[in-house]
């Protein structure tokens, strides 16, 4: 064991940069209360991620993407039957329908990479557990090596967490009479609105350079509503009418 702290106190991405910089080539065990994972990597890339407990199966992920049909995994999983518990570590079953002619080498390590970023999103916003960072003498051989820069990893990350902290703000946001006569709302998104939506103002639509005719109804009632201004020699002869 060569590293090891608290995620409350470190923060995984941190610590995952640290490994990166240095070019580390060893395992970082990360575990709290619910789940435990193992990110493995290689001159300070990543060469595989795994959640055992929330693991989804390589042949649903190539069956949802389109690049397998159920009948050929079910095929391939058939086959499985017959094979020792060492042959399938020997040969995973990427490499098998590789072999059989189902799918390509380059869809394989695609949802091996895919696979890699979703796991990688879950595990950098844990806020409680522990993590363990260790060089073995010998490293997992990855029939399919991913080969992915953590940086990007790590980026594609943020993005996803930032795009759903807008989604759950938009969401949880009252019922604006503003967006919903907006003239231009099916121009909008939840980080415009997010960013220049007020109580009583869109600031953005004001940016937009919108004319007259798209104003509001809500504000042209309001301004169909208001008295005519009156001149002050009309304000003196009601006075003296009066």
């Amino acid at each position: 064991m060569l590293l090891e702290g608290s995620l409350q106190k470190f923060k995984l991405a941190h610590v995952l940069q640290l490994l990166a910089h240095t070019g580390a080539t060893g395992v970082l065990e990360v575990q709290n209360s619910e789940e435990y994972g193992f990110i493995y990597l290689v001159n300070g890339r990543v060469e595989g991620i795994s959640l055992p407990l929330t693991e989804q199966k390589m042949g649903t992920r190539l069956v949802q993407a389109g690049y397998l049909t159920e009948q050929q995994l079910a095929d391939a999983l058939v086959d499985d039957l017959a094979l020792s518990p060492e042959e399938r570590e020997a040969r995973p079953l990427g490499q098998r329908l590789i072999g059989k002619g189902y799918t390509t080498e380059a869809r394989i390590r695609e949802i091996v990479r895919q696979q890699a970023s979703d796991w990688l999103f879950q595990l950098v916003q844990w806020r409680t557990g522990v993590f363990i960072y260790d060089e073995p003498e010998e490293m997992p051989d990855f029939q399919v090596q991913i080969q992915a820069e953590l940086k990007d990893l790590l980026v594609e990350a943020n993005q996803r967490i930032a795009e759903s902290k807008l989604a759950l703000k938009a969401e949880n946001e009252p019922k604006n009479g503003l967006c919903t006569l907006c003239p231009v709302s099916s121009e909008c998104s939840a980080e415009i609105k997010a960013r220049y939506l007020r109580k009583d103002v869109c600031l953005w639509r004001s940016m937009s350079g919108l004319n007259e005719k798209s104003r509001l109804p809500v504000y042209e009632a309001r301004e169909h509503q208001r008295p005519e201004p009156k001149s002050a020699q009309a304000v003196l002869n009601a006075s003296l009418h009066w």
